[in-house]
This record gives C-alpha cells, structure tokens and sequence, in this order.
C-alpha cells in the first residue's frame, strides 16, 4: 500500500498563525499580527506540528525558538508565496510589462541624498509602476518589512533578527556642525555633553555613533546630551541649527550646501571620518516580484 502523500494532510489555514510566530518568536505578539487569540496561535500551529509529525518550536528559559524543522517550513512558505506572488505577476504584466506598486520605507536622511532624485529619473521609463514611499526611522522600517506593509526598506543599522537579510547599499559621513565657527574650532569631543544640541527623529543613531567615534571610553550616550530645541524633522532641525540654536550631527549630504556657503560649520577632529553604512533590508531568502526587483536594481546600479 503507497505512502500517504504528506501534503495532502497539511492544512494551509494553519500557516499564517505559525509565519506571525516564526518571525515574531513571541506567541503573544504572533496572535495580535494573525488576529487571533494566543491560546488560537498555540492551536494551530499544535495542529500543524501533528499534521507534520515534528516539532516546530522549543522553548529555551523563557524565550522560544524556531526547531531546524520549522525554520525549514517557514522557508518553504515563503519561497511558494514568493512563487505564486510571481507567477501572479507574470501573468498580469505578460502584455502590458512592468505595473503596479512598489511600497518601501527609509529615514529621512535618504529623502535629502541625490539617489531619490535617480530613482525617480529611472522611473520615467516604466510609468506604470507607482511608487509609495513611506518615511519613517530605522526600527520602524524593520516593523513595516516585519508586518510585509513595504517590499523592502533602507536602515542605518542592521538588528540581528532570523527574518531579515541586509545588503550593503552605500556610505554616510556623519559631522557635527554649528552655525558658530569659534565654537567648532575650541570644541573638545568631551564639549558636547556640555553644550546645546538640537533634538529631531532618528538623531540617536547619529550622536551616538559620534560619541563612540570620538569617545571610545565614553560611557554616556545621546540621552546625557542638552537639547536646546526639538523637531519632528531633519530638514527643520538644519535650520534650527544655522539659526544658532545649538548645534547638531547630520549625515554630510544633508547639510553640504549650508558648509558650502558658510551658513554651517563642522568640527575637525583628529580621527579618521566617522562613516556608517546604509542597508537596503528584505525578508530573508524572499524572491521579489518583478516590479519590485525591478527598483531595486535601479538603486543598485547607482551604487
């Protein structure tokens, strides 16, 4: 007598509460994404587990963790989801090309750097495709991917998490700068915990990174510093800063057009320029639809 053909027992109902718990590890947090109750997740993926005569988590202390087999179902969901999103895909833009929507997310730095500007030069040569552009800081953009809101993201840094996978996109410079050139030249690295900074979303990842650079054995951080001023956005907190407010650490091509001119001056420290890396951020092992890829190998190419 044959085998009985495993897939005819799975239940493909029961895959979306374990996806939310594979990706989240965190039950609780899986049954608010999958809008279902905790005890419902536990349910399901019980069932699923029975279904597939494995295991799919074990807890280790009081956190729980994906088995080999379920890191194995979770990549096999995602590469048929990714296959049919593409074969769905295909068969809509087989006669009328590349269309749709393109959704991702980055800080807002990256609205102030010339490659906005390319993408949206590329993008005249495939006008069906619509863009939506979502401006957020680098954790909210790692949620949105998380909750499959964007395609993909770009981040300032790169949190270790079993769903993602990071590709290196380009180099920021990142300077302290003031409208006071006396105080930019007397400054001391230690100074700046001292004097008035101005505050704007996304800005810890900036002062701290300072802060390390010049201060190894610094053991404070961008909460010990005074603000003077705060604002809901970069562009603002520029202007705060070349109206004298305090001063402020901007990524270089957000304020090189005020240095240029002499609106803005920046501190020249000893050490090496302090660069950190941006990264363009997926879900892991995930094939993009082809308007998708599409974009991001405009920004690929201006690497």
């Amino acid at each position: 007598m044959p085998a009985p053909d495993v897939f005819t027992t799975i239940d493909p109902k029961l895959f979306p509460a374990f996806v939310a718990a594979a990706e989240l590890l965190n039950f609780t947090q899986a049954a608010k994404r999958a809008h279902m109750t905790q005890s419902g997740v536990s349910q399901h993926i019980a069932r699923l587990e029975e279904q597939l005569q494995v295991q799919l988590f074990k807890r280790v202390a009081r956190h729980v963790i994906l088995t080999e087999a379920g890191g194995a179902l979770l990549r096999y969901i995602r590469e048929q989801h990714s296959i049919w999103n593409e074969f769905v895909e295909s068969i809509r833009n087989e006669e009328r090309g590349l269309s749709g929507e393109v959704a991702y997310a980055m800080p807002p730095s990256c609205l102030m750097s010339p490659h906005f500007s390319l993408l949206l030069e590329r993008r005249r040569a495939q006008k069906n495709i619509r863009l939506h552009v979502q401006i957020r800081s680098s954790p909210e953009v790692v949620e949105l991917i998380l909750r499959n809101e964007v395609h993909f993201g770009f981040v300032t840094q790169r949190p270790e998490h079993p769903s993602l996978q990071f590709e290196h996109f380009c180099d920021e410079e990142y300077i302290l700068t003031s409208s006071d050139p006396k105080a930019m030249r007397s400054l001391a690295p230690e100074d700046l915990f001292r004097i008035n900074t101005v505050d704007y979303p996304g800005c810890d990842v900036y002062y701290n990174a300072w802060i390390r650079h010049y201060l190894p054995d610094e053991t404070r951080d961008y909460y010990s510093l005074v603000h003077s001023g705060r604002i809901n956005a970069i562009e603002g907190a520029v202007t705060m800063v070349r109206g004298g407010l305090g001063c402020g650490v901007f990524p270089r091509h957000c304020v090189a057009a005020h240095l240029e001119s002499g609106a803005l001056h920046e501190y020249q420290g000893e050490a090496a320029p302090l660069t950190n890396g941006i990264y363009i951020a997926q879900i892991k092992d995930s094939v993009p639809i082809r308007r998708v890829q599409q974009v991001i190998s405009w920004f690929k190419e201006m690497k």
